[in-house]
């Protein structure tokens, strides 16, 4: 029984060690195909290929534990402070899962993002198992020289990336090797500098003493490289604050040294910096150029912070528990404020630790989450015998914390912040009175603990197949399904045939699968296709987004998009009475308000379509949109003259070079206004030559016929394959007809 039980810690510590290559792993990449073989190419590959990853590798340790415990009763769970605050946490999010919004969500989450329950399960499961298999410090110190390495690779692929040798995923600029993410990036490396911090300073080895050094030289920059103002932020007041703690309580000389050289060193750093921020150089450079321009008045630094007061607006529906993981977007929507039409119009998360945590599982999942800050810190600086541990680990959670504070989490953060609880945890038990007497004993058979086990193992070879190889096989079948739309758009059936193959394994990626199907729909319709190919598709499109408003009715996004498919059906009144559910949902989201007034009109309610753009003007008079959509649909009610003068105080002018204020002056029979909007598109493009013809006919519609006649020869001109259609209007024009 000592041999099957020391197979089974092998085996559990081997994936263990394994698991820090999850960062390596990009879907279909060559690390995703040594570590995800079969998988190939994933839809939002950084972060499925991943997941997908870690979740498989925790349930098997899962698995392992489970009967390495019933085998042995060393290997249980003793729990500390941290455990409970972690369980506790844990506790809180089921609690909100199930209370929640949108529980389903809340579990699964989505391809996008991968987090929700199941993935907090994981971490727990992982925290869980960390903590029982490794308790000694040589397994600790294996696992943290394997996170090593693959940073150094993950660094490596960053300076390729600098060089031009790889492409940079995300921005043409920024960094991300492969997390697919500058900002993950960011703080990724940010968790290794402070470990790199660590072993420098408290090996007596030489070698290590180098290895660590060269390795923080080599990876510092990458950070900087990112350009992630908030991660950056973060490391240099981490940096600060670790100079700090050392100087008042290192104990060595030698630490005070190094602590007041380091804070000497950030203090000329950033009076550097301060001198040079308005020279030409730094304008040009261009992480220096973010810095400088950093202010309260900068875009993204006001919607970060309408977005929270939109978040602290939310979380007083649902104070105590929250809306549930995932939900931010149904808060985005019902509190949404008109002046963040500049962004991108659907946000999932609050872009704060602080609100995030709020708005998911309310201010008990906040306390809970902070409460694992307050005890690890409780624990590393109680009794510790090596000052240099909690100094580095409360340094560096004082950057990630910092560092959270603009941005969110994700897998290799969660992943790299529990592996370091783990090791606290440890560190907290290894200097308590508790002590692993099981070990005494030896490995003794608990029958119950073995049924458990049992238990466990077939509940994780459902996992695998239902939690993971379904939505694996989905997203695989939906990034075909893109794939084939870029190369063989054409063929319907092959692309619908793709997409059912998505849906029907009826995986969390539905919503995702049912979006990209109504985005192929608009491409379908734009397109030459026959008029039954066309119908076929759409009807699938609206058939399936049907199912996805009925399975999320309260998320104003699936209401829109079934919307805009049931106008492109012809189906008027029903995208109204959609677009209407969508505006009760989100009642200040200036897209959904110009659909519903687009709707409005073709159904000649115009009244209430002039109502609404006035609202969504109103709300917010610099949006140039709002403000043409105003004019625009003043015009089609009549209200011509007040139109023109809205034109003028916004604009400059009475009228602006656009085609649908053109067809609001058509559809009210003000062919002069027609006649100059056509003019003014000429002189964009005077070498257009459909323009000449529909100038020609508005020339017409005025009565000024030889007009009509110049323009549609300079038509001919421009274009000879238009000359004998030319010449028949011509003939028309000069016969006395209207052709």
């Amino acid at each position: 029984m000592r041999n099957f039980t020391s197979y089974l810690e092998k085996a559990a510590k081997f994936f263990l060690y394994l698991l820090p290559v999850l960062s390596l792993i990009i879907a279909g990449g060559f690390f995703g195909k040594l570590f995800l073989p079969g998988a190939g190419d994933l839809f939002f590959p950084f972060i499925t290929g991943k997941n997908f990853f870690f979740r498989i590798i925790v349930e098997i340790l899962l698995a392992l534990w489970v009967f390495l415990w019933a085998f042995d009763k060393k290997y249980a769970p003793r729990p500390t402070l941290l455990f409970w605050a972690v369980s506790a946490t844990l506790g809180i999010l089921i609690l909100s899962t199930f209370l929640g919004a949108n529980p389903y969500r809340s579990f699964w989450s989505n391809y996008e993002r991968m987090e929700g329950l199941i993935s907090h399960l994981h971490l727990f499961a992982y925290f869980l198992v960390l903590t029982s298999v490794f308790r000694e410090e040589k397994d600790w110190k294996r696992f943290f020289a394997v996170l090593a390495g693959v940073s150094v690779i993950i660094s490596f692929y960053g300076y390729l990336q600098l060089l031009g040798k790889i492409r940079i995923y995300q921005s043409g600029t920024r960094v991300d090797a492969t997390l697919g993410n500058s900002t993950y990036l960011a703080i990724f490396i940010i968790f290794h500098l402070f470990f790199l911090i660590y072993v420098f300073l408290s090996s007596s080895k030489l070698w290590a003493k180098l290895l660590s050094g060269v390795v923080f030289l080599f990876e510092l920059p990458i950070v900087f490289f990112t350009a992630t103002r908030g991660a950056i932020l973060g490391l240099v007041g981490g940096l600060f604050l670790f100079s700090l703690l050392l100087a008042i309580f290192g104990k060595s000389k030698r630490f005070r040294v190094i602590a007041f050289s380091s804070l000497g060193v950030i203090l000329i750093l950033l009076a550097v910096f301060w001198m040079i921020k308005d020279t030409d150089f730094a304008k040009e450079q261009y992480i220096l150029s973010r810095f400088r321009n950093l202010s309260f008045q900068e875009q993204t630094v006001t919607s970060r912070l309408t977005i929270w007061s939109m978040a602290l607006e939310g979380s007083k529906e649902n104070p105590i528990l929250g809306w549930g993981l995932e939900n931010f977007n149904l808060v985005f929507n019902k509190y949404f404020r008109p002046e963040l039409w500049s962004q991108e119009p659907w946000f999932d998360r609050a872009h704060n630790v602080f609100f995030d945590w709020l708005i998911s599982s309310g201010i008990l999942g906040l306390l809970a989450y902070l409460s694992i800050f307050v005890v690890s810190l409780y624990l590393l600086w109680r009794n510790s015998s090596d000052i240099l541990l909690p100094i580095t680990l409360t340094s560096l959670f004082a950057a990630y914390f910092f560092h959270n504070l603009f941005v969110f989490d994700n897998l290799t953060s969660y992943f790299l912040f529990f592996s370091v609880l783990g090791f606290i945890n440890f560190r907290a038990r290894s200097n308590s009175e508790i002590r692993p007497h099981y070990a005494e004993v030896g490995p003794q058979l608990d029958p119950r603990k073995l049924a458990l086990a049992v238990f466990v193992f077939l509940g994780v070879l459902t996992s695998l197949y239902w939690a993971n190889l379904k939505p694996l096989l989905a997203s695989k079948f939906l990034l075909n399904a893109l794939q084939d739309m870029a190369a063989r758009g054409q063929d319907t059936d092959l692309i619908l045939g793709d997409f059912e193959k998505a849906l029907k394994l009826e995986t969390f990626g539905g919503q995702e699968v049912r979006e990209q199907l109504a985005g192929y729909t608009n491409q379908v319709i734009a397109s030459n296709l026959p008029l039954e190919e066309k119908q076929k598709v759409i009807t699938k499109a609206v058939s399936e987004m049907e199912k996805q408003v009925h399975e999320s009715p309260d998320d104003a996004r699936g209401w829109l998009f079934l919307a805009i498919l049931q106008s492109r059906q012809g189906r008027l009144d029903e995208s109204r009475n959609s677009l209407e559910k969508a505006l009760a949902l989100s009642p200040k989201k200036q897209q959904i308000i110009f659909l519903l007034a687009d709707v409005y009109i073709s159904l000649n309610q115009k009244e209430k379509a002039l109502e609404l753009v006035r609202q969504a003007y109103e709300s917010d008079p610099s949006y140039s949109e709002a403000i043409k959509n105003f004019i625009i649909v003043s015009v089609i009610n009549g209200q011509v003259e007040f139109a023109e003068e809205l034109s003028q105080k916004h604009f400059g002018a009475k009228i602006f070079p656009e085609k649908r204020l053109l067809n609001a002056y058509a559809a009210v029979s003000r062919y002069d206004r027609v006649r100059d909007i056509w003019l003014k598109l000429l002189e964009e493009e005077p070498s257009n030559p459909q323009y000449r013809v529909s100038l020609a006919a508005s020339y017409l519609k005025l009565g000024q016929r030889q007009n009509a006649i110049l323009e549609i020869r300079k038509a001919m001109e421009l274009d000879a394959r238009f000359k004998p259609e030319g010449e028949r209007l011509i003939s028309e024009i000069q016969a006395g007809r209207n052709p």
